[in-house]
């Protein structure tokens, strides 16, 4: 299995402008977020932030472990995102040359 890290290293948006990365992501955008392996690990680290906030009021550096949370699922979040978004582009490319 290979990570995409970014949307750069996907095979089918290298060498393509913003606009036709853009041209090639937006219809398939929606089917990408239906998937529970791309949503869940956003909800649940939203749902840690916020348990976090309200269980430890005084910590004192409440903070910079928000920051670390929030970065940490952005990172994560965009790889299974990034992992889809390659396959359905793919079947895409696949259904445009059949």
């Amino acid at each position: 299995m290979t990570i995409y890290w970014n949307k750069t290293s996907i095979p089918s948006l290298k060498g393509l402008s913003k606009q036709e990365q853009s041209a090639l992501i937006l219809p398939v955008f929606g089917t990408v977020w239906q998937r529970w392996q791309v949503w869940l690990p956003v909800l649940m680290q939203i749902v840690g932030m916020v348990s976090f906030m309200i269980l430890m009021p005084q910590f004192q550096y409440r903070l910079p472990v928000i920051v670390v949370m929030a970065y940490v699922t952005v990172k994560l979040a965009f790889l299974p995102f990034n992992h889809f978004l390659a396959l359905e582009l793919e079947k895409k490319l696949l259904q445009s040359k059949a």
